[in-house]
């Protein structure tokens, strides 16, 4: 017994969060052991094919976890949790590992070639996970600024972007359409990215919030379309 209403569908969908971080750094290790144990055991299969049997098990557990996590930063980004590991992450750690362990200096060359070429992939993967943080950061300030200097107004969605999908329940990444009129009396229509729940969706002539500059009302990178009915919301302008 409660003396709340229970929640909709909707709104329990809308509510989930992302994994905790203990999931998180469980999958994490457990695809490093499982890079390790592909790096040892690949240069012993010729002369001991036992190590096989090792191979084939770690090679499920590291696809498995680069599946998982694929789809948690998928659904945080999108819902606006908090970021979680994601396939850069997880691929630049399963490759260090692996790397260090082939380049062991009582290895082959062969398996020094390929420690260094993972090393190598670790590198880019960590400058790749480095340059989209950064990214990130940036798009934060334009629109942290946009907010601060730029103009308040509102839009009305014209499209609600699910008529593209077929009719399920499931979440969706729709294109919105949206339609707002800047200050010289010019309408302008913008396709905002928005998590999309049919059960509750951000519906045709919901008013949506949008900032813009005044100084360069068509300038796309700086103007910023939010809302959010607690289920779906709009996640990017663009």
């Amino acid at each position: 017994m409660s003396t709340v209403p229970p929640r909709s569908l909707a709104e329990r969908r809308g509510a989930r969060t992302g994994p905790s971080l203990a999931k998180q750094a469980i999958f994490l290790a457990a695809g490093m052991l499982a890079g390790g144990l592909l790096a040892y055991s690949a240069p012993r299969i010729g002369p001991e094919p036992i190590w096989l049997a090792a191979m084939i098990p770690a090679l499920w557990v590291l696809m498995i976890g680069l599946i998982v996590v694929s789809a948690w930063r998928t659904r945080t980004a999108m819902a606006g949790f908090a970021r979680t590991v994601g396939p850069v992450e997880y691929l630049f750690a399963v490759s260090a590992v692996s790397g260090l362990v082939l380049s062991d200096p009582g290895g082959t060359r062969l398996a020094h070639r390929l420690g260094t070429g993972l090393l190598a992939c670790a590198v880019l993967l960590l400058a790749l996970a480095v340059f989209a943080r950064l990214h990130r950061m940036r798009r934060r300030t334009i629109a942290a600024d946009v907010r601060e200097r730029g103009t308040r107004t509102r839009g009305v969605v014209t499209s609600t972007g699910l008529e593209d999908f077929p009719a399920t329940p499931n979440p969706k990444i729709a294109n919105l359409t949206v339609r707002f009129t800047d200050d010289n009396g010019t309408e302008r229509w913008l396709t905002p990215t928005a998590y999309q729940v049919p059960i509750q969706p951000i519906a045709i002539d919901t008013e949506v919030v949008v900032w813009f500059d005044p100084e360069h009302p068509g300038d796309i990178s700086r103007i910023v379309v939010e809302f959010d009915n607690g289920v779906s919301r709009i996640v990017r302008t663009k």
